[in-house]
């Protein structure tokens, strides 16, 4: 196909005119209905590629950017419902192109789109319009039935609408369906009509838990499985066989557990510690789940298409049936399961000096949780059936503290994190919202897994195989300079030393180490977790990739994911290439399929932050709409043009619009990144603020939540201002 796509391009270039179909069939002498399928499929692949133009009159011509004024790429829709597409250029740099909503065209997140009708705007961004979809990547969609025949999309976001051939007659109003729409708009870019097939009927809008479900859906996340992986399970042992345990390392003996949330059913990793003279003998054993997913099967397939295990509020979508999940993979107590184990020699600086990785047996001593070992860690308090552990907990403490050195002097970046913690009650309802801590026993798991996917990674980048690879690129230069400029107008940090980091952007030298320097510098200002967000904004998002680019947050040349096969498809994959690896049969095969497992892993790995982000805002607006007129503490996050973003003290977020800035008139200064007071300059909204605010409103349909804010109430250490302090409601 390779070959008919060059003849192709090349009667194209000889041919300035625009040719249809079968004009081009006849000139490349294409005959019979299997070279013809053979062209369609070469011109689609083309069209895909951006190299070849399909217009309204079906007539084909090479995409000439300059010429068509019209430009392809992939579409990201926020959640606020913009499209954005980004572009590189060698010459002329990096373009992002702006498209409002009702200018999307039916388009949805990830599309391949073209283009077009471009404004450019006083700030780095280019308005422009979709005409086209050139290819579905996400091409399912939850509808909402209203009567009559008419359907809305349940994401706000969307436009589109559909015709279908299936029968609705037995829908009711309120009924949520699941809808494969494809990419060619029967309607106009007002009111987008797309084909479409009626997949699934997911419940209706007054079910309970429905609006979790309806989010699995939306973002690509089915909640069954098929026959055929019913199928398999059934072949699935409960238990290990002795034939299983053949060139595997017995370490059923060894002081091996585990440690994980009070709710965690799907244990993917299990440790053991021992010190040897002045070094320490780390063992990390990952469930061997590609035991029993293999390549070719059902079950390999379905961990394929989702990717990973969602986790949306109180419910989980697993990656794999639960038969695996919390069974024979789990590496559940006083059972015993297959693994593959890491095993490290650690220096006393926190290095590994050597290393080994094997098939392995095991039986888990104890199922601990974190609180449980963080009361023995900090607290000196050992609960129940705990003695025996203590010492080896301690000295997991004593390498974890080394580990983290380590990672500090490397210049690994750590954020502030603003993950919650929500308790919902039996019917669904968010009782409690609180920030999420990582504790001393969640700092050893993080720890010693980091080191297992760097050990692992490092081991297959010297064998000079296809691997997979979690890589994380620099950061965006533009808005890493945005924040750098703030941080100097503010005054929070050394005029001299933003200049030297900003110098160091331009010349593409600032390392790591720079940022995590100054989140240090950082971290005891009040308004720390705004700078810190500004700063992660910038960060490029790590991806999966089947070539080695380093890991630039980590500060680590080699990276990937092994540790949790259970619930990601990646460690799955690397699990799988461990195995192939024993024998270099399928090396050619690995390298042609593993770009396109990388580029699904990690489109599946944005659908599932999003889909959580989605189901988290839900429950967060359901939560604070019984605290209507309660006034809250927070921190300014964002100045936009519409008004602030805060951020209150337990996580949740939301917005106060101009009009409900109750001291006063304000306009953005787009220099400054501020709220100007038209008035009174003292009292302009900053970034890093600490103020109260007043729940005004609260949309859970559109999970939005709305504040009042008076600048007469921002408080700092000189302030009289009788505040309540609320952070659990």
């Amino acid at each position: 196909m390779d070959i008919l796509q060059d003849k192709i391009l090349e009667y194209l270039n000889k041919n300035s005119k625009k040719i249809d179909f079968w004009t081009l069939k006849k000139k490349l002498k294409i005959n019979g209905e299997k070279e013809e399928n053979l062209l369609r499929n070469a011109l689609q692949a083309l069209e895909e590629q951006g190299r070849v133009y399909l217009d309204k009159n079906e007539c084909y011509c090479i995409f000439d950017i300059d010429k068509l004024d019209k430009i392809q790429g992939k579409l990201f829709i926020s959640r606020k419902g913009y499209g954005y597409v980004n572009t590189y250029d060698e010459k002329q740099g990096k373009f992002s192109y702006l498209i409002h909503p009702e200018n999307l065209n039916g388009a949805l997140s990830d599309d391949i789109v073209i283009i077009s009708d471009f404004t450019k705007m006083k700030s780095n961004y280019i308005l422009a319009k979709v005409e086209k979809i050139v290819k579905r990547n996400h091409d399912t969609v939850v509808f909402e039935y209203q009567g009559n025949g008419l359907f809305t999309p349940y994401n706000q976001k969307s436009n589109l609408t559909f015709t279908t051939q299936d029968d609705t007659s037995r829908l009711v109003f309120g009924d949520r369906i699941l809808v494969k729409v494809n990419k060619d708009n029967l309607g106009d870019s007002k009111t987008p009509i797309f084909k479409g097939e009626i997949l699934y009927l997911i419940g209706h809008k007054d079910d309970p838990k429905i609006d979790i479900e309806t989010i699995a859906y939306d973002y690509g996340f089915v909640t069954n499985f098929s026959d055929e992986v019913l199928k398999e399970l059934e072949q699935i042992p409960t238990e290990v066989k002795e034939e299983d345990l053949e060139d595997r390392r017995d370490l059923r003996e060894e002081l091996i557990f585990t440690i994980d949330g009070d709710d965690t059913k799907d244990i993917d990793d299990a440790i053991s510690l021992n010190k040897e003279s002045d070094y320490y003998i780390l063992k990390v054993s990952i469930a061997d789940v590609a035991h029993y997913v293999k390549p070719g099967s059902a079950l390999f397939e379905a961990a394929k298409e989702r990717g990973t295990s969602a986790y949306l509020a109180d419910s989980v979508l697993p990656m794999l049936p639960h038969q695996l999940s919390n069974g024979i993979c789990s590496l559940n107590p006083g059972v015993d399961r297959l693994a593959i184990t890491c095993e490290m020699k650690i220096d006393g600086e926190g290095k590994v000096v050597s290393y080994d990785y094997y098939k392995s047996v095991i039986n888990s001593k104890k199922q601990m949780t974190y609180n449980a070992v963080n009361s023995i860690l900090e607290e000196g308090i050992i609960p129940e059936d705990y003695e025996e552990f203590t010492d080896s907990l301690q000295l997991m403490e004593e390498l974890s503290r080394l580990l983290e050195k380590q990672k500090k002097e490397r210049g690994s970046i750590d954020f502030a994190s603003s993950e919650t913690k929500m308790t919902i009650d039996d019917n669904g309802k968010p009782i409690k919202v609180e920030a999420r801590k990582q504790r001393t026993a969640e700092k050893i798991i993080e720890n010693f897994m980091l080191e297992a996917n760097e050990t692992i990674a490092t081991n297959f980048f010297y064998m000079n195989v296809p691997f997979v690879y979690r890589i994380h690129e620099m950061p965006n230069v533009e808005r890493l300079t945005e924040a750098l400029e703030f941080l100097k107008s503010s005054g929070l940090i050394d005029d001299k030393k933003i200049n030297r980091l900003l110098a160091k952007v331009n010349n593409n030298e600032l390392h790591s180490y720079d940022i995590a320097d100054i989140l240090r510098r950082l971290e005891k200002q009040k308004g720390y977790i705004a700078f810190s967000n500004m700063l992660l904004r910038s960060m490029s998002k790590a991806i999966y990739a089947p070539h080695n680019e380093g890991h630039y947050g980590l500060a680590l040349e080699n990276y990937t994911h092994f540790t949790s096969p259970i619930r990601r498809f990646p460690d799955l994959m690397v699990h799988t290439l461990i195995r192939e690896y024993e024998t270099f049969e399928n090396i050619d095969y690995i390298e042609k399929v593993l770009p396109g497992l990388c580029e699904h892993a990690s489109f599946m790995e944005r659908m599932a932050d999003d889909a959580e982000k989605a189901a988290d805002e839900l429950k967060m607006a359901e939560y604070m709409q019984d605290h209507i007129g309660e006034t809250f503490e927070g921190t300014v996050i964002a100045c936009t043009r519409y008004g602030l973003v805060v951020l209150l003290d337990n996580y949740i977020k939301g917005r106060v619009d101009f009009e409900d800035i109750l001291d006063g008139k304000y306009y953005y200064g787009t220099e400054s990144h501020e709220l100007v007071n038209v008035n009174d300059h003292h009292k302009n909204y900053k970034i890093g603020d600490r103020i109260l605010v007043k729940v005004k409103e609260v949309s859970v349909p559109y999970r939005t939540v709305n504040f009042k804010s008076s600048k007469e109430n921002i408080f700092d250490c000189k302030s009289k201002v009788k505040r309540k302090h609320i952070i659990n409601g």
